[in-house]
């Protein structure tokens, strides 16, 4: 039967201890890691529910997963998503006063359109 010294059995402790401490620093590494992913596949799904629902239209996709990826809360901002109601564009004005509405055919474009800058003149 093979017997422990005093001192071989402190450093065995010794050595233990030095590799429980790099284990859990890993292990807390991996942790931050694992943590990182979860938030940024969060921010992917809270982006593409924003791109559904055309909030945000002038950022791309990236830009919102950045933006979200900021956040403190992301299950808030979902909720916030999920609430709010689709955006849709119905007609732009350009700086020289013509008006593009949204969907129509050429024929009633112009109608529509004069109808349109006339209720923003008379706003």
């Amino acid at each position: 039967m093979n017997k422990f010294s005093q001192a071989e059995a402190g450093q065995a402790m010794k050595l233990a201890a030095n590799s429980l401490r790099a284990l859990s620093e890993e292990n807390q590494d991996l942790k931050t890691k694992l943590s990182h992913y979860e938030k940024k596949e969060h921010a992917e799904k809270v982006a593409r529910l924003m791109e559904e629902k055309g909030i945000e239209p002038e950022l791309s996709f990236q830009d919102k997963v950045a933006g979200l990826l900021r956040r403190e809360r992301l299950d808030v901002v979902e909720e916030a998503v999920g609430l709010a109601a689709p955006q849709m564009k119905l007609a732009s004005v350009h700086d020289d006063a013509r008006v593009n509405v949204e969907g129509s055919s050429d024929g009633d474009s112009g109608f529509a359109a004069q109808q349109f800058a006339a209720n923003l003149a008379s706003s």
